[in-house]
Formats: C-alpha cells, sequence, structure tokens
C-alpha cells in the first residue's frame, strides 16, 4: 500500500508539473501584453520551478515598475526557495528603484558584500519589523554596526534578531526552514557574544555563548571563542581544558591552528616551559606537511570551476584516497551551514533541470528553460566551488600567520629555560602528578566529573585542567 500512494503522489507531481509547463507555455506563445513574464513566472512557480522563473522575473522588473501583491509573494518565495540569487541580473540602480522587502533583502545582501556599508545598511533598513525577512536584515545591519564600533546598536539589533528569528522558527512548518531560521537565532546569539569579548566583558560573553547547543553545527567553532574569553580572564586550566576539546576523537575533522597557539600561550602564562615548547613543536609537525599538501592541491587546480566541488561529492572510495587531511578538511566545511545552504540550492536546481527533462512535450519554451537553469547550475557551482578554493587559501594563510607567532613564543620559551631548567621549581614541573581540583575555578552551573576510570572524549563539554602555575609568587608589602 506504502508503494501504491508513493506512485499516486508521484503521479499527481508528474500531472501538475506537467500542466504547470503547458500553462508558462501557452502564456508565451499566446499574451503579448506587458506583464506576460510575469505571469510566466507565476505559473513556473506554482509548478516549483523556481530557478527557471528567476530570468522571467529578470526581465519583467527590468522594463516594468509595479509590483503587485502577487509578484510580491512570488519574489519571496524565490528568496527562500533560490536564496538571494533571484534578480541576480539586475544592476543595483534598477534594483534601489524598488521599495518591497525582498528586493531590498537582496540588494543589501550584495552591497553589504562589495563592503559598501552605508547605503547597505539604508536600503536594509527599509524592510518592515514584522515582515519574515526582517531576521536577516537585522543579522546584517547588526554587523555593519559592529564594524563601525557603534556596539550598542549592534547588540540591539543582535537581540532583535534572534527574537525574530526564534519567532520564525516556531511558526515554521518545514524542517528547512525551521533549521535555516536556527542558523540565523544562533549566528546573532555568537555575534553578540563576541561584541561583548570586544568590550571586555568576558564573563557576559560566557554567558551567552551557553545558549548555543552542543548539538548545534556551531558549537566546535565557539569552543576557540570562549578559549580566549577565559584566557583574557587569566583562567588558564579552562582554557586549556576547551582547547583539548578538539582532540575528542568525535571532533577529528576540526582543524583550528589558532587553538594549539592558545595552548602553548596558556602553559606558558603558567611557566610551564616545557609543555608550552611540546606545543610548539607539535604545531610545526602537524600543520606544516598539511600546509604543503593544501598548496599543491591549490596549484594543480587554481584554475578549475569544479574540482573542488567535485570533492564534496565523489564516492567514500574516491575520498578515501586522499590525503587524511584534506578529507577531513572536507568533511569540515561539509558542516558548514552556509555550505549546506548552498549546497541545497544547487541541488534544488539540478533537481528541477532533471524535471524539466522528463516533460513529454517538449518545445523551443521548454529548451530555453533547461538553456537558462543549465547556466544557473554553472554560476551556482562555480560560486560554491571558489567558496571552497577560499576556505582552503585561508586555512593555508592561517598556518602561516600561526608559525610566525609559535616561533617567536619559542624564542621567548626558550631564553626562559636557560634561566629556569635547572632550578627545583622546573623538576617539581617535570613530575607526573601536577593537577588537582583545587586549581580548578568552577561556577555554580558547572558540573564535577573527575574522568577516574573514563574515557575523557566519552562526552563533548567544557573542559578545565588542574594544573598548578609554576610561576614564582610575587610578594606585596602589606
Amino acid at each position: 500500500m506504502k508503494h501504491l500512494a508513493l506512485i499516486v503522489i508521484l503521479l499527481m507531481m508528474t500531472t501538475q508539473i506537467e500542466a504547470s509547463a503547458k500553462g508558462a507555455y501557452e502564456i508565451y506563445q499566446k499574451d503579448k501584453s506587458k506583464s506576460r513574464d510575469k505571469k510566466i513566472a507565476h505559473e513556473l512557480i506554482d509548478g516549483s520551478f523556481y530557478f527557471s522563473a528567476i530570468p522571467y522575473i529578470n526581465n519583467y522588473l527590468e522594463n516594468n515598475n509595479e509590483i503587485d501583491a502577487e509578484l510580491e509573494a512570488d519574489i519571496e518565495t524565490l528568496v527562500l526557495k533560490t536564496g538571494t540569487m533571484a534578480v541576480l541580473n539586475l544592476e543595483e540602480k534598477r534594483l534601489e528603484s524598488f521599495n518591497n522587502p525582498s528586493i531590498s533583502l537582496i540588494l543589501g545582501t550584495r552591497l553589504f558584500a562589495k563592503e559598501q556599508n552605508t547605503k547597505a545598511y539604508e536600503i536594509l533598513s527599509r524592510i518592515p519589523d514584522s515582515h519574515q525577512f526582517s531576521a536577516e536584515a537585522a543579522l546584517i545591519k547588526g554587523t555593519i554596526r559592529n564594524l563601525e564600533r557603534k556596539n550598542i546598536e549592534a547588540l540591539n539589533l543582535y537581540e532583535a534578531c534572534v527574537n525574530k528569528s526564534t519567532a520564525q522558527e516556531n511558526s515554521s512548518k518545514g524542517e528547512k526552514l525551521k533549521r535555516y531560521y536556527n542558523y540565523l537565532k544562533e549566528t546573532c546569539i555568537i555575534r553578540s557574544a563576541r561584541v561583548n569579548i570586544e568590550e571586555k566583558k568576558y564573563e557576559q560573553a560566557l554567558l551567552i555563548y551557553e545558549k548555543i547547543d552542543k548539538r548545534s553545527y556551531k558549537w566546535p567553532y565557539i569552543l576557540l571563542d570562549q578559549a580566549w574569553a577565559n584566557y583574557y580572564l587569566k583562567d588558564y586550566n579552562r582554557t586549556l581544558g576547551l582547547t583539548t576539546t578538539y582532540k575528542s576523537p568525535l571532533l577529528e575533522s576540526y582543524f583550528f591552528p589558532e587553538a594549539e597557539v592558545l595552548t602553548a600561550l596558556s602553559y606558558y602564562n603558567m611557566c610551564l616551559w616545557d609543555d608550552s615548547l611540546k606545543v610548539v613543536d607539535h604545531f610545526y609537525d602537524f600543520y606544516k606537511p598539511k600546509a604543503e599538501a593544501l598548496k599543491e592541491i591549490l596549484g594543480n587546480n587554481k584554475n578549475s570551476n569544479n574540482y573542488f566541488l567535485d570533492l564534496y561529492y565523489a564516492d567514500s572510495a574516491t575520498r578515501d584516497n586522499l590525503n587524511p587531511f584534506i578529507r577531513n578538511l572536507v568533511t569540515q566545511t561539509r558542516k558548514q551551514v552556509k555550505f549546506n545552504l548552498d549546497l541545497s540550492s544547487l541541488k534544488a536546481a539540478k533537481d528541477e533541470l532533471a524535471l524539466l527533462k522528463r516533460l513529454k512535450n517538449k518545445n523551443d519554451f521548454t529548451q530555453s528553460l533547461e538553456v537558462n537553469l543549465g547556466s544557473t547550475i554553472e554560476f551556482v557551482s562555480a560560486k560554491i566551488n571558489y567558496y571552497i578554493k577560499k576556505e582552503i587559501f585561508t586555512f593555508i594563510n592561517e598556518i602561516h600567520k600561526h608559525s610566525f607567532s609559535m616561533f617567536n613564543l619559542k624564542l621567548e620559551l626558550l631564553s626562559k629555560k636557560r634561566d629556569d631548567i635547572y632550578n627545583a621549581k622546573a623538576l617539581e614541573e617535570n613530575t607526573r602528578e601536577r593537577g588537582s581540583d583545587k586549581n580548578v575555578k568552577r561556577k555554580t552551573s558547572h558540573y564535577f566529573f573527575d574522568f577516574n576510570g573514563s574515557f575523557w572524549a566519552d562526552e563533548l563539554g567544557d573542559y578545565s585542567f588542574g594544573l598548578n602555575s609554576a610561576c614564582p609568587v610575587s610578594k606585596t608589602n602589606e
């Protein structure tokens, strides 16, 4: 019965798709009015041909100034289904002449990407607070105010973003939309915490980070932020615990060179020279060959528009033959929400093209749809491929930047060891039992679990070391 029901549903969908394509073709042939392209787009959207409708929306907006309620609803649907790629061929001056929320979001996002922040803020402010796109607008506007160091306004906008996206998440019925609004909410929470770190309100920032669920894809990325906040609070033991979380088998595909720098600095501030030196040496041994492997891949495929994207579509056998580091880096990028949103758009466009190819009645109209959609797929594929390439390039630069920091730290450590390595304190430092729960700073909201007889990575958490500082205690005159 289940199979029969599925067949019936597929037949109904096919019939609806055929009817929409036929209806759009009839308008294409017979309608000579100035609203023809708008009608074709509406018919295509009704049949779930979202990407195919984009050129007709473009054509209509290029030659008409009026956007009625139906067209506004159609453009909003396109933004939700295809992202801000909708109406991507129109010039910015033309887009600016329209005052509706969906186009304001498209234009504002485009201007922000070009770092035209003042204009972007002005355009995004056209979106009413009650509109479904107001959460996205608040996020971008908050980021602009943060870049301008207007942090009170930024925090207010991030709070508005959290409230609006939470409301949208609760009211959305589709799982994809719920995930999207949850992504917006978490992004605004994290941005708010980072503003507090900039303001040196580290305790407040740590409280805000606790709002991010450990099951979130964003959680591994905020560990480093939390570690820095604790470092600035001089809680080096908790900093070490947080950076060590990345060594959990559950997070083996995540690579954060900066975490190694922070670990070495924490040991350094506790005058544990040998521990810090081990981290520095491990950094070079671990990351140097990986940077070289990535540089080779970039060099060999720098002109390709699909090589890096194909890595993400490769089967498990092909991925297993890759350098383990590159394979894990691929996995890490696949878990990024933004990347998955772009991949979802690409998959939707390809599925739409497959539907077009299955249509029984082919004509010049459907052929033009296929050609336009093929061009869109190429554009989106190249965009994602460039994004992956840029991620890898950024990662290589990050390794080089932190290598310089580690080099300077090593020089300082060697100088410290020359003065200190043979004294009693250094010998005490090298004994096995150096930790104690007396050295752990704990809040009332923190659980205490010492992991005796258990594997430390059984459960991810906000860990803390219990090391005693080896730095000499300074005497003050009372």
